[in-house]
């Protein structure tokens, strides 16, 4: 019982930290300085689903991420959505063909995925025809945006790590749980 309610709680538990992400990003990186080394929080989590969900459940949490990011921000409908998907898809593909298992690979990863992001989002404003002002932008936060990016993917990627041993996501974990449940219920 208590194995199907944390496994229960694993996915409204990614949508809650998604949310605190959300709101740490916003409120934290608000003075000028500061934002220049923000992060794009969902974007950790969006390679976390990429990497340990199945398809499905990381396809549906992604879009979750997308559309809580497109509601906070003044970005065009869609955008967030589109950029988030693709970098979901690709994560996949570099996942199932090269196996990310190593802390360097997964520093690559996470600058590679800040990198085509930002390239993503300016290439749909352009479509839009709304990317007047955003190449200068863009091509200024790109080497920091990338740096603080490859610097805090590991910890980030430990603490959901964490929270999937918690929730009993993670194989090991279950197994573990299943196999000290059965310890205590032997007769001495």
């Amino acid at each position: 019982m208590k194995v199907r309610l944390l496994k229960a709680l694993n996915f409204p538990g990614m949508i809650v930290i998604a949310l605190l992400m959300l709101t740490l990003q916003s409120t934290l990186f608000t003075n000028q300085t500061i934002a220049f080394f923000q992060p794009d929080m969902m974007l950790f989590l969006v390679l976390w689903v990429a990497i340990k969900r199945d398809f499905t459940e990381g396809g549906i949490l992604t879009l979750l991420f997308g559309y809580c990011v497109e509601l906070q921000s003044g970005a065009p409908q869609g955008l967030f959505l589109a950029d988030y998907m693709l970098i979901f898809l690709t994560a996949r593909f570099l996942n199932r063909n090269f196996q990310i298992l190593n802390r360097r690979s997964l520093i690559l990863v996470g600058i590679g995925a800040a990198l085509f992001s930002r390239f993503n989002v300016l290439f749909i404003l352009y479509l839009l025809n709304k990317a007047e002002n955003q190449w200068f932008h863009t091509v200024q936060l790109l080497a920091p945006t990338a740096i603080v990016h490859g610097i805090l993917i590991p910890f980030v990627f430990r603490f959901l790590h964490r929270f999937d041993i918690w929730s009993l996501k993670n194989p090991d974990a279950e197994h573990r749980y299943e196999r000290d449940f059965y310890l205590d219920e032997e007769p001495i």
